[in-house]
């Protein structure tokens, strides 16, 4: 089965490769070999439960593996630039087995759980990186956007249905704030992307959220 899927893929594995590398041949490359094994991790840990495409779950896996080592490649370049040592760079294989190396993922939840923010929100048409650049600025619009994505989260009959019709709400999530549609309509990417959030199991920014929740009731 395993290498059933491995062998159908290799097209595919070489596409995403190049897409994010921009190289014509990557067969022979070490980014080519990284990507077979992001997607031999992904075969692993892939269950039906996170009700999310495999070829979607696994791109991400693979897209992760790929930045993560032209950071690795691009610190390691710098620190040969200012060093008079001879010896080449370390090989990717080697590299992986290095604790300190930072190409293995230390938190295979932690991953998970933001593969299935970017799914969630890509059913919506939307990006995490864009959405996070447009965030309110203004304190107080924030808070009046985590209220909002508390009670869309808070529901989970109302969050499966807007993520089953894909489409936020308004007027549901603004008759229980009683506040304007208008208002709610003008941050819904924002509000959306809260209520995913508080849905993950992300500890950290969860708990970020509940201080600001707590800052805005002192």
């Amino acid at each position: 089965m395993r290498e059933d899927i491995l062998a159908g893929s290799v097209p595919w594995v070489k596409r995403m490769v190049r897409k994010h590398t921009f190289m014509i041949h990557v067969e022979n490359t070490d980014e080519f070999s990284i990507a077979l094994d992001a997607l031999n991790t992904a075969i692993d840990r892939f269950s039906l439960e996170k009700q999310i495409p495999f070829r979607t779950y696994a791109s991400i896996i693979i897209r992760n593996r790929l930045i993560d080592w032209n950071r690795q490649r691009s610190t390691i370049s710098r620190e040969q630039s200012f060093s008079d040592m001879d010896t080449g760079p370390i090989p990717y294989e080697d590299r992986l087995e290095d604790s300190t190396s930072g190409i293995a993922f230390a938190d295979i939840e932690s991953e998970d759980s933001m593969i299935e923010v970017e799914y969630r929100l890509s059913l919506f048409g939307l990006k995490l990186d864009g959405l996070v650049d447009h965030f309110p600025k203004q304190r107080p619009t924030l808070l009046f956007c985590v209220r909002a994505a508390r009670i869309l989260s808070d529901d989970r009959k109302l969050f499966d249905k807007t993520m089953e019709a894909r489409r936020l709400p308004v007027s549901e999530i603004a008759r229980r704030m009683g506040e304007p549609v208008k208002r709610l309509d003008k941050h819904r990417s924002c509000i959306l992307l809260l209520a995913i959030l508080l849905q993950s199991d992300l500890f950290l920014i969860r708990s970020y959220v509940a201080i600001l929740e707590k800052e805005a009731k002192l």
